[in-house]
């Protein structure tokens, strides 16, 4: 997809961005991004053409067929790259929510008010892992160590819950 739109107001510019990376889309330059053909994103490129142009932009998409199995697997290889910067900062996050309940732990903090927040934190970390996952077209190397360190943090999160129910007398 190559677009452009109207400089000002920049909503546009940051919808059209947002939805594209939201997609799992590669951007090649400023305003030109490439997904890969699959049918799920087809009428949702076809809307957001239709917006971009409702809005007085210009949009094209064309459908490319790279012949050369090197270049195809070097452009799958910038997806799977981008996808696992994604993963990777997952992966921190998984490590910061093991260190938060040990230091929860090690202050014999076990409260309610603390599975609470501990808990909301793993919704949001599960949440992250769907979303990403729905963009990783072609399965990056980091997909599974996420998937792994996501059911580890369900691990040491159910083992403080029955830390906090045992210190609360439940």
């Amino acid at each position: 997809m190559i677009y452009r739109v109207p400089s000002q107001p920049s909503t546009l510019r940051v919808y059209v961005w947002r939805k594209l990376k939201g997609w799992g889309g590669l951007y090649l330059q400023q305003s030109v991004c490439v997904l890969p053909q699959r049918d799920e994103l087809h009428q949702r490129v076809a809307a957001l053409q239709g917006e971009i142009r409702d809005n007085n932009g210009e949009v094209d998409v064309f459908t490319v067929w790279i012949e050369d199995a090197q270049q195809n697997a070097l452009l799958v290889q910038r997806f799977q790259q981008q996808a696992d910067v994604e993963y990777q900062e997952l992966l921190g996050r998984c490590r910061d929510f093991h260190a938060e309940l040990a230091a929860e732990r090690a202050k014999g903090n076990l409260t309610f008010a603390e599975l609470d927040e501990n808990e909301t934190e793993l919704t949001k970390l599960r949440s992250w892992l769907a979303k990403i996952g729905e963009r990783d077209w072609f399965d990056a190397p980091l997909s599974a160590s996420a998937g792994d360190a996501l059911e580890q943090c369900v691990q040491d999160f159910q083992r403080f819950s029955e830390e906090v129910y045992t210190a609360q007398g439940v």
